[in-house]
């Protein structure tokens, strides 16, 4: 059975994500050295998809083509609905903003994400000031913990149809319970890809696995245990298990081409 038969057989709705013989950078040294097969796959509305390898390259390089901040070597991913930023990224917003400012600013940008949120405002402020978070504070003034509570909480109110999420650590800490609930909100009836290494979040947010070798060959599909499992297993020996630490960024590594630039937005 092929990668598109068993991750669109939950569903006969039109795909959110068509990969379109779609190539990647494999090696973050070598830019000539791409996965092996090109991808020809889907993603179904609902599909919450856990993409597993333990090369963490490649991995930065899906999340970073999905949100456009740099090009695939080859090929498309079609787009049939909105797509997040990485989830807890801070993209481009100024330091010198204010929190409310910062929420004017993508309101704008993401208008139709924010009206249909199922999040409401008094809800993503009343999370804020559980952690001393108060609207008039500039960016530049919380400390990391904040900041990380605050993007995490940005990413969480507007709706998508699908949501990037690269890294878990801070989502799965204990201070986050909250952040979860209304996550677990915006989800229904949305898909999710997610890259990293953190089982916990795999089992409480994906239904699906994806498991692929270090040159982006598809090696397992489906069920989300057998997955998890096989990647485990493929850590152990290598010996490498990707980091939650790992800071997903957009340095020059990560592009594909010298017109490659990264966006100046979330």
């Amino acid at each position: 059975m092929s990668i598109h038969q068993v991750l669109n057989s939950s569903s006969s709705a039109e795909p959110i994500l068509v990969f379109d013989e779609f190539v990647l950078r494999a090696d973050k040294s070598d830019s000539s050295v791409v996965i092996s097969s090109p991808w020809n796959w889907w993603l179904n509305p609902g599909d919450r998809l856990s993409v597993m390898t333990t090369n963490s390259f490649l991995s930065y390089q899906l999340m970073a083509t999905l949100a456009d901040f740099v090009k695939p070597v080859s090929g498309e991913v079609v787009k049939r609905g909105t797509v997040s930023w990485p989830l807890g990224g801070e993209g481009g917003l100024d330091g010198k903003l204010s929190i409310d400012q910062s929420l004017d600013f993508l309101s704008n940008i993401y208008s139709d994400c924010f009206e249909k949120s199922r999040v409401t405002l008094q809800e993503f402020y009343e999370v804020l000031q559980a952690q001393s978070i108060e609207p008039s504070l500039k960016l530049k003034e919380l400390d990391k913990d904040q900041k990380d509570y605050f993007y995490m909480a940005l990413s969480i109110l507007f709706s998508f149809d699908v949501y990037l999420v690269p890294k878990f650590r801070y989502l799965m800490s204990r201070k986050a319970v909250p952040l979860r609930a209304l996550l677990h909100r915006q989800l229904e009836g949305c898909s999710l890809i997610s890259t990293g290494g953190n089982n916990r979040f795999r089992r409480e947010f994906c239904n699906k696995g994806l498991v692929l070798d270090g040159f982006g060959e598809v090696i397992f599909q489906g069920d989300l245990e057998q997955a998890i499992v096989l990647i485990d297993q493929k850590n152990d020996d290598s010996g490498k298990v990707d980091s939650d630490e790992d800071q997903f960024d957009f340095g020059d590594s990560l592009k594909n081409s010298d017109q490659d630039e990264p966006n100046d937005v979330l």
